[in-house]
């Protein structure tokens, strides 16, 4: 009757002590184990900024071409980057590589029609298109942008 006792009392101790360590080890794997958290998305710049940005931008297009840092096709080519990126930052849409095609299926005609009427003096040679006249257009698009 001694044995059985003796047998019981360790099967609990056992069982005990077994809990007891689970639990330990639980939370120490808890403590080790972080959990991944993604990255805050960048904060994106204020629409006045980045207005401000673009006009500033295609002010130095001018400044360029007048001055004899860039030639007419240059000026298109740097004009078209300034309003497809401005565009990228206000709408959260990557235009930046997007062709004429792809602009144009967007159902948003503002951009879509400035990049058409660019794209011949853009690629051109050389054109008789009316830098200043287009620049004004895109300073119009930004400022009336929303």
């Amino acid at each position: 009757m001694m044995s059985y006792i003796w047998l019981i009392l360790g099967g609990a101790v056992l069982v005990i002590s077994a809990g007891f360590f689970v639990t330990l080890f639980r939370f120490r794997l808890k403590k080790r184990v972080r959990k991944y958290k993604p990255p805050k998305p960048p904060k994106k710049p204020a629409p006045e900024y980045t207005r401000n940005h673009a006009l500033k931008q295609i002010d130095k297009c001018i400044y360029d071409l007048n001055h004899g840092r860039a030639d007419i096709r240059e000026s298109y080519q740097n004009m078209s980057t300034v309003m497809r990126t401005f565009v990228s930052d206000m709408t959260g849409i990557n235009v930046t590589s997007m062709t004429l095609f792809e602009l144009q299926a967007l159902n948003d005609k503002r951009l879509s029609e400035l990049i058409e009427k660019w794209y011949a003096p853009e690629f051109a040679m050389k054109t008789q298109a009316d830098f200043m006249n287009d620049a004004e257009q895109a300073k119009h698009a930004v400022k009336r942008w929303n």
